[in-house]
């Protein structure tokens, strides 16, 4: 995963946070401030980072669970604020996180059987290592 990659994400959480803080607090520029900063990284996250692995795992895997995350959080403090919208968004971005974990697992384990398909006709020679 790229360093511009990783600011994405960065950018995401942060915005995340001023957006569901600025909601809370009724205070429209923070929330459209945090609405702007999500938006740039999910920019910079999203370019070509489809079907990326990182150490064998798939990068959707990893954005899944950060969006499972920033959609608890979002809950927590919606319920905390007495915010329904809130909750429901953080309900609705966790379980898209569910969704995109679980396309990744799909394509960590079509990798891992290609690679085992692939050992299993053409293994690894002792000799040449």
């Amino acid at each position: 995963m790229d360093s511009n990659r990783l600011e994405g994400i960065g950018h995401q959480v942060k915005g995340v946070l001023k957006e569901g803080l600025g909601k809370i607090i009724g205070d429209a520029k923070l929330t459209a401030d945090g609405a702007a900063e999500r938006a740039v990284g999910q920019a910079q996250n999203v370019a070509g980072a489809e079907g990326e692995s990182v150490i064998g795992i798939d990068t959707d895997r990893i954005a899944g669970v950060g969006h499972q995350l920033k959609g608890a959080l979002k809950e927590g403090l919606g319920n905390l604020a007495g915010k329904p919208e809130l909750v429901a968004e953080g309900t609705a971005e966790r379980d898209a996180g569910k969704q995109q974990n679980a396309a990744g697992g799909a394509r960590d384990t079509a990798r891992e059987a290609a690679e085992a398909a692939e050992a299993a006709i053409d293994p690894p020679d002792a000799a040449k290592h």
